[in-house]
């Protein structure tokens, strides 16, 4: 490929996408604060950097995926960022679920610097990322949107053009209202199924099939098939994109009665000792709120 690409951020998610890349022909460069991060990244072929400055110089196009707002603006602006580094024909797009506001002063630093940033979060598990099964909804600048859409089309199934900067922001929250009640609601089902004395396994094949199926249902339901939950994401990161949710609804007065209820569940999970479980986990809190034995 034409272009290279730096992945800031070699987490759950960045390591599978910046893996897919390498595997799609693309030559990548990585960057993590995390040793471990950057060396499991090393073996699958990512070309390991010493800063998110270094990101940026190595690279045409630089991917964030951050855990906070003070990650991304260390990344953006911060002594070794990619401010400092200097370029100006860049394109960077900001994978992270994270509040609008603080990565608009993000992209207005970059644009002060010559450099276009996209806002670009993505929908999807980090099982998900690891086939490729992602969704990546693009905002901002279009031409620029265009022009990163083949290295977005090496890790995601559907790329999508949703608007001005910050319209990737409010799809994504829509879409993790979504998976934050359907994977509620499909925990709920299992419970109810099983205490029933119902076959987990059966659940998942029958019902999953019917018309009461969903993604979270597909996605999750062999975990709770199991009552195993190795994070794809985790209980205390999801309660990071919970709070993020509340606070977009509440600044356009729009009521979330089921959002809302299923938070409590993910509240219980965190009680539970659960943060770093998969947010699937709230099948075992409900199973121990019907007491169920299995």
């Amino acid at each position: 490929m034409a272009q290279t690409v730096a992945m800031v951020g070699l987490g759950i998610m960045g390591s599978a996408i910046s893996a897919n890349l390498v595997s799609h022909g693309f030559s990548v460069f990585g960057y993590d604060v995390s040793e471990a991060a950057r060396a499991a990244a090393k073996a699958n072929g990512v070309q390991e950097v010493a800063s998110p400055g270094e990101a940026a110089r190595s690279a045409d196009i630089v991917l964030l995926s951050l855990p906070s707002v003070g990650a991304l603006h260390a990344v953006v602006s911060g002594a070794n960022g990619i401010i400092a580094a200097g370029r100006r024909d860049l394109i960077v797009a900001e994978l992270s679920t994270l509040p609008i506001a603080d990565k608009q002063r993000s992209h207005d630093a970059l644009a002060a610097a010559g450099i276009v940033m996209l806002d670009c979060p993505l929908s999807g598990t980090g099982g998900q990322a690891v086939t490729g099964d992602l969704s990546v909804y693009m905002s901002g600048d279009a031409a620029a949107a265009e022009k990163v859409r083949p290295v977005f089309a090496g890790f995601s199934r559907q790329q999508d053009h949703v608007g001005p900067f910050g319209s990737g922001m409010k799809m994504k929250a829509v879409a993790n209202m979504l998976v934050a009640i359907h994977n509620v609601a499909a925990a709920e089902a299992f419970v109810f199924g099983m205490k029933m004395g119902l076959d987990p396994a059966l659940i998942l094949k029958v019902a999953g099939n019917g018309a009461g199926g969903s993604r979270m249902f597909e996605v999750r339901g062999p975990m709770m098939v199991k009552d195993d939950y190795p994070a794809t994401m985790k209980v205390a990161v999801w309660q990071k994109d919970m709070q993020i949710i509340g606070e977009m609804a509440k600044a356009v007065a729009c009521p979330t009665p089921l959002l809302n209820t299923s938070a409590i569940m993910y509240d219980a999970a965190m009680a539970q000792g659960r943060a770093e479980q998969d947010t699937g986990s709230v099948c075992a809190v409900l199973g121990e709120m019907a007491r169920l034995t299995r």
